[in-house]
């Protein structure tokens, strides 16, 4: 039965291979939007991993018709499947516990919702699993031992089978749903001192491997939440932001399925909102000293203390040996991923160009960095993404800054104490090698002069903070602004003198310190 298993899922991911073939071909944007609307609808078709794959393409706003395709090429299960498969489960007709069920259900990636209600009145959200997609998921997975490495893959040296192996263990889990109740029931407990997050209750009496029984909770999803204005918009970021730093680093056990469908919003109070959170099949489980050192670094980083971030990342099970190589360019590349907790102003997610910038600072040696990460991180990755993904939908700031300190600020004592242990790096490259500021003076003709201090991160971009006649007199004196921006930020935006200009109107002094 494996074997046959294999062969069909064989067959569906040549399909998907040709669909990606198609897409990465396309050269019009007609043709591009039809191979990625056609590789949308064969992702969607092959339930499974694939499924879930098409969930995290599409979680962007632009995607919504993607996302529609996704939804609607997943084969649904028959209201006559649903009720064997609640039979089978219960040992007795699906009647003698339910007074109604709906017969459309939520088609997903392992299995689909349909709504009910119990003989007691209570209206309930009932998850059934589609048979057989376990054997499946394990064929795929067998599959990915046979992928040829290629790529950043094969050049950057990535542990495959480490992936494969955390996929595994993560997909195991979620395929048990006896094993999801559980870490709901523990969810629902943990999350207790956020008012603004709100978990399903579960009916553990009718739960079995492949069905889940929870109180229906309603309410609407990002789509309409995006409509809305800025001010409920900045209610529901902060309440996803609450959820996610709480559960992170003070509970280290944090939803990791982050696509938009698990999540949907409801009014709470006069001005405020909850964020109400589905499916509990993944959850990511961080190691108390992983927590205390990832919040050691945004600390570090913050008051640009003497510590290495080669050691720090090598607590956390980063690669020493090529962090060596890209040892320079550390505490810049982690300044960008850690910016939105660096930034004590409301933070756009829109703003970050996270994949830019580390482009910009590291180039392809970005692989490298990656490549080093511990394939277990891949998880938090995820969540953060997700979260990111939200926060930009949203498309309101909010401060990631006060609130960690809100949520975390009781762990800062703990994490300073925390002992890193010290490594074979001996660069001197440290946290407080970054610069703070950047710095422009400006002494006119007439003996007026002008001061400016900004955060240093600034230098990211500096023809958006340079006046734009000053802008025409670097032209005119053919000064290159983007090679020393490139110099700037190839440095990792250590203290350096910038450049500095003399005209007939000004002497301008740009430097970072």
């Amino acid at each position: 039965m494996k074997f046959i298993s294999l062969i069909k899922r064989g067959a569906n991911l040549v399909k998907l291979g040709n669909a990606v073939r198609e897409f990465r071909r396309a050269g019009s944007e007609e043709k591009k939007r039809w191979a990625k609307n056609y590789l949308t609808e064969a992702l969607g078709a092959s339930r499974g991993i694939p499924a879930k794959v098409g969930q995290l393409m599409t979680m962007d706003s632009s995607d919504s018709e993607q996302r529609d395709i996704l939804n609607q090429s997943i084969p649904p299960l028959s209201i006559e499947e649903v009720e064997e498969v609640l039979e089978n489960g219960w040992g007795a007709p699906y009647s003698q516990f339910l007074s109604g069920l709906e017969p459309v259900g939520i088609s997903a990636s392992l299995g689909q919702v349909h709504f009910a209600r119990l003989k007691d009145g209570r209206e309930v959200a009932v998850k059934v699993q589609y048979p057989g997609i376990a054997k499946s998921v394990e064929a795929e997975m067998d599959l990915m031992g046979w992928l040829p490495r290629v790529g950043p893959v094969s050049k950057w040296g990535f542990n495959l089978e480490g992936y494969r192996d955390v996929f595994w263990e993560n997909l195991n889990e979620e395929l048990d749903y006896l094993k999801e109740v559980e870490q709901q029931k523990t969810y629902k407990e943990l999350l207790t001192p956020i008012k603004e997050a709100i978990v399903p209750e579960v009916i553990s009496e009718l739960c079995r491997p492949g069905i889940l029984v929870q109180v229906k909770e309603e309410g609407f999803d990002i789509e309409q939440a995006e409509k809305m204005v800025p001010d409920q918009k900045k209610a529901m970021g902060r309440a996803l932001l609450k959820h996610y730093l709480h559960m992170i680093f003070h509970c280290g056990y944090v939803h990791a399925d982050p696509h938009p469908g698990n999540f949907a919003f409801r009014k709470m109070g006069r001005d405020g909102f909850a964020v109400i959170i589905y499916d509990y099949g993944s959850v990511l489980k961080i190691p108390t000293e992983v927590r205390l050192v990832l919040l050691r670094m945004i600390l570090a980083l913050r008051r640009h203390e003497n510590l290495c971030p080669v050691d720090c990342l090598s607590a956390i099970g980063f690669d020493a040996e090529k962090l060596a190589d890209i040892r320079s360019a550390l505490p810049a590349l982690l300044s960008v991923l850690f910016e939105p907790f660096l930034q004590e102003a409301p933070f756009l997610v829109k703003d970050w160009h996270l994949g830019d910038r580390f482009d910009r600072i590291a180039g392809d040696l970005k692989w490298w960095f990656r490549s080093a990460a511990p394939p277990n991180l891949i998880y938090l990755m995820r969540v953060l993404h997700g979260l990111a993904t939200m926060l930009d939908r949203l498309d309101v700031p909010v401060s990631w800054f006060f609130f960690l300190d809100q949520t975390c600020g009781d762990l800062y004592t703990e994490a300073m104490q925390i002992v890193i242990p010290k490594g074979k790096d001996d660069s001197g490259v440290r946290f407080d090698g970054l610069s703070r500021y950047l710095k422009i003076n400006v002494v006119k003709a007439n003996g007026n002069k002008v001061r400016l201090t900004m955060p240093a991160r600034v230098a990211d971009d500096l023809e958006d903070v340079i006046e734009p006649d000053v802008l025409e007199s670097i032209k005119r004196q053919n000064i290159n602004l983007d090679e020393i921006q490139e110099r700037v930020v190839k440095s990792g935006f250590v203290p350096q003198e910038v450049f500095q200009l003399v005209d007939e109107e000004r002497d301008v002094r740009v430097w970072l310190e």
